[in-house]
């Protein structure tokens, strides 16, 4: 927790400092305790006034924080840090920090493959962007001796004919860390081109039961994302092919339908051609999750296949 840590809170800016055994605007920690290892609650002493504050350590790069404002009690009372937390409510709306000195973590976790997406700015437009080059790319590099390829991923936007708000541009983004609240799949990003502190930090929500929608906050928040469908900005995303990938090499044999069946995949959809397998299976009513597989080998009985779907390759 040590560091320095962005926030907009309020609607500003905020620099928050944590040393050993202060936090800035809060004075000294005179109370820990400790719930789980990445969630504690510290009570702290700025002369007459007292603060509670309680963290969810997200990843190394982000911090959420709820706390109560200056409570002060009679001269030599010294309250518990239950007392002084009791009045701060769970449900109050958790405050992100972005560390300023962050460490960019693997994307795999978070967000990997390419997809076409179209997308909408509920604050700006009330129509959908599709463009066919509008694109996500977060791709894994093995064996890349430069690690911080595989810490990256890029956005590329494309304008629409008839929405004015659209744009062209690319956005390059360091990942900062994943995590899970419920269903919500979080993750943070940084973009590596802007100078601008409110305009760099980021978070995007993904959800285990819907493959097909990403939500993005535009402003350095992560509390504002409750759902990917009903985000600030909006992702709707479908699987996209990397250049010289989308041409099989070889021919895929039918009784691989027959191995399909084998390994569980009997409630699904499935068609093979010389070269693709298309499974479309269906885990709720109104919604299904497409998955194609490119033959790109063969040797004897054996298939080397690339997968594509809402995850990417």
């Amino acid at each position: 927790m040590r560091g320095t840590w962005f926030s907009f809170e309020g609607g500003s800016n905020t620099i928050t400092d944590i040393d050993d055994t202060s936090m800035s605007q809060h004075g000294s920690c005179v109370a820990l305790q400790v719930h789980r290892s990445d969630y504690k609650a510290l009570l702290f002493k700025d002369n007459e006034c007292y603060y509670c504050v309680r963290f969810h350590i997200r990843t190394v790069n982000i911090l959420q924080k709820t706390a109560t404002g200056c409570n002060t009690y009679p001269p030599l009372y010294k309250p518990s840090l239950e007392e002084a937390c009791a009045e701060l409510d769970r449900e109050t709306r958790l405050v992100t920090m972005f560390n300023e000195n962050y460490r960019p973590k693997n994307c795999r976790s978070a967000i990997e493959g390419v997809w076409q997406f179209a997308y909408q700015n509920r604050f700006s437009f009330t129509g959908e962007c599709s463009h066919p080059e509008a694109i996500i790319r977060s791709c894994q590099e093995p064996g890349n001796q430069f690690l911080i390829a595989n810490q990256k991923f890029n956005l590329t936007f494309k304008k629409c004919e008839g929405i004015k708000e659209s744009f062209d541009g690319t956005r390059e983004f360091s990942c900062l860390g994943d995590w899970f609240v419920g269903k919500n799949h979080y993750f943070a990003a940084a973009n590596t081109k802007e100078s601008r502190k409110d305009e760099k930090y980021r978070c995007f929500v993904r959800n285990r039961d819907d493959d097909i929608y990403m939500g993005h906050s535009i402003t350095p928040e992560c509390s504002v994302l409750k759902t990917p469908e009903n985000s600030p900005f909006r992702f709707r995303m479908t699987p996209g092919n990397q250049a010289g990938d989308s041409h099989s090499r070889v021919s895929a044999a039918q009784k691989l339908l027959r191995r399909l069946g084998e390994h569980g995949h009997t409630e699904a959809d499935v068609m093979i051609n010389q070269t693709h397998i298309i499974e479309t299976t269906y885990p709720d009513i109104g919604r299904y999750r497409r998955t194609i597989y490119v033959c790109r080998e063969q040797r004897d009985n054996r298939y080397m296949m690339a997968r594509l779907n809402i995850d990417g390759w």
